[in-house]
Parts: C-alpha cells; sequence; structure tokens
C-alpha cells in the first residue's frame, strides 16, 4: 500500500479483536478460548502498540492482578440474568450491562 504523506495511520483493536483468523467465532462469548491457547503476535492489543503504547501498563496490571484477586476472595457472585445475549457496537458487551449480584463472602475462622 501507499499511505499519502501526511496521513495518520490507525490500529483498530477491535478489528484485530473481533478477526476470526485471531478467534475463533469472535462475536460468541466463550471465556474457555482462552484455556490451552497458544499467543499469536499482536492479535490482542489492550494497551495499544508501538510508540504509543501506554507507559502505565505493567503498573495498571499489577493493581488490577490484585484487585481482582482481593475481591474474588472476598465475594460471593452470581449473575442475575445467566442468558443475557451479547451486544457488538461499538464494542462488545451484555445486552443487559451483564448485572451481578455480590455478597460479601463469610470469613473463615
Amino acid at each position: 500500500y501507499l499511505i499519502p504523506k501526511g496521513w495518520k495511520v490507525m490500529v483498530s483493536s477491535r478489528a484485530v479483536h473481533m478477526d476470526p483468523e485471531n478467534y475463533l467465532n469472535p462475536k460468541k462469548f466463550d471465556p474457555s478460548r482462552w484455556e490451552n491457547i497458544k499467543a499469536k503476535a499482536g492479535a490482542f492489543l489492550p494497551f495499544g502498540a508501538g510508540s504509543r503504547f501506554c507507559p502505565g501498563s505493567d503498573l495498571a496490571k499489577l493493581e488490577i492482578s490484585i484487585f481482582l484477586h482481593q475481591f474474588l476472595l472476598h465475594y460471593k457472585l452470581e449473575r442475575v440474568n445467566p442468558t443475557s445475549s451479547v451486544s457488538h457496537l461499538p464494542l462488545p458487551h451484555p445486552s443487559d450491562n451483564c448485572l451481578v449480584r455480590f455478597e460479601k463472602a463469610p470469613l473463615d475462622t
């Protein structure tokens, strides 16, 4: 391709993440797709790429890991509507906003 001088070129992470060549049935909610998966370079871009790569990505991943560990350790979660469908525009999201009921888990003594 010939890109004219002055044009801005961007990568659409949504296009990469929804490409069937990267993920089988990309519109289907399937958490098991991440089990035993072989990483494919450039198929997942949560923090951007290249010269615009997020400098805080390592800190963000660490903070997310700590929060999730504490949250899942101390709370019990249950989906309010387990049959909810997934909408895909502008980004994939549950149609009912994935309502979740959660309560503090009992402390082990």
